[in-house]
């Protein structure tokens, strides 16, 4: 009983830390929106939904990221000259191995405001940290690496105030007016706009492909 009551713990923290109430503030708020993104790839290009909503890192929820493939005769991981683009104007506050996080206020600090996480960048031509980028910016190309991966493609997942937030739900991913819906497992799914359906596949099918940039 001592130790949650106002001697107890949280007398410990506040001594350390100060009183956690003094400054609250919601940390994602209850009329948040998503600012306008595009698709990652560039307009008029042809690529395939071939993830739908997902574990935005390892496994598990949330389901927060989706994945794209470019245009390939064969499948596998083999090289894309095909660019991943900037979804928004933004600052490339990090940029490692296969990875590079977009930072849409530009503040620098990957832990404030909105974020989005590209995973599975080849190391060639890749964007160097510090980078301004304005929406369609190369990024760099679609891979293998950086994880598991059976095929060249992008993995993009947004953060808000350093937390993921879900593919499909409150503020779904909405891409130049298309939403993503959840499907009724991992990696299944939809895009939807005006009453027109794009289903993910992981096999690049036809009823997968999207071209960037249309109305």
């Amino acid at each position: 009983n001592r130790a949650i009551y106002d001697d107890g713990f949280y007398c410990t923290y506040a001594g350390y830390f100060g009183d956690p109430w003094s400054d609250f503030h919601s940390h994602i708020p209850g009329n948040l929106q998503q600012p306008d993104l595009v698709l990652p790839f560039a307009a008029g290009k042809r690529w395939a939904y071939t993830g739908g909503p997902h574990a935005a890192w390892g496994s598990g929820e949330p389901l927060a990221a989706i994945d794209f493939a470019p245009p390939a005769l064969v499948g596998g991981c083999i090289y894309s000259p095909e660019y991943v683009v900037a979804m928004a104007d933004g600052q490339i506050v990090r940029s490692e191995s296969a990875v590079a996080m977009l930072d849409l206020d530009k503040d620098g600090d990957e832990r404030t405001g909105w974020v989005i996480l590209y995973l599975h960048l080849g190391l060639d031509e890749m964007v160097n940290p510090g980078v301004l980028v304005k929406t369609g910016d190369p990024i760099g190309h679609p891979s293998c690496e950086g994880g598991s991966a059976t095929g060249t493609h992008v993995h993009i997942a947004r953060k808000y105030n350093g937390e993921w937030v879900d593919a499909d739900g409150a503020i779904p991913f909405n891409l130049e007016g298309w939403i993503v819906r959840n499907g009724s497992v991992p990696y299944q799914g939809t895009l939807e706009r005006y009453g027109k359906v794009v289903t993910a596949s992981d096999k690049g099918l036809t009823f997968s492909v999207i071209t960037a940039g249309t109305k």
